[in-house]
């Protein structure tokens, strides 16, 4: 019979109580993957809020000035400078219900926050045998809800969260399942 060294036996006892479990890996490379996914989400989406943004001032702009130019010339029937001023406010009323500026700040601070997070279960997970490992990716569940909690404000549209989905998944050599 082989008698093993007792250092050798502590040592492996030490690797075994520090790796992380099958389900805790799992978590961190989901974590990893869904940081990257939702980085990327909220990137569009504050993209997509700015165009609007742009666009809706744009529209104001334009259809401030033609309502000033009906006030000018009085060739204009009525009803068109009627109908330019209410457009003009009605897009005003848009914009400051949309409120597109706040959103596209919190999307560049959620990607920011996101792209961040993802980075530090990529850490993890290069370190998944590290003593402190379990205690870190704890800490990492937890960011992760408060990410999530913040991010309530923004609306979901699934569509673009399916796009990211696949764009990372992909970049990861990974396929979804159908």
């Amino acid at each position: 019979m082989i008698r093993e060294i007792p250092a050798v036996r502590l040592a492996r006892r030490n690797i075994i109580s520090f790796m992380l479990s099958e389900l805790q890996r799992k978590d961190v490379w989901e974590g990893w993957i869904g940081g990257e996914i939702r980085a990327n989400y909220f990137a569009d989406m504050g993209g997509r809020f700015q165009s609007q943004q742009k666009a809706l001032t744009w529209m104001t702009l334009l259809f401030s000035s033609g309502a000033a130019a009906t006030f000018i010339a009085d060739w204009l029937p009525q009803w068109v400078k009627g109908v330019l001023m209410l457009l003009t406010a009605g897009i005003s009323f848009l914009m400051l219900l949309q409120q597109n500026q706040k959103r596209v700040t919190e999307c560049a601070d959620l990607h920011f926050r996101w792209s961040r997070l993802a980075n530090q279960y990529k850490a993890l997970w290069d370190d998944m045998y590290a003593p402190d490992a379990p205690e870190r990716l704890h800490a990492l569940e937890d960011k992760e809800a408060e990410l999530s909690k913040s991010s309530m404000a923004i609306p979901n549209n699934e569509r673009a969260m399916l796009k990211w989905q696949d764009y990372v998944t992909r970049q990861h050599g990974l396929t979804l399942a159908a």
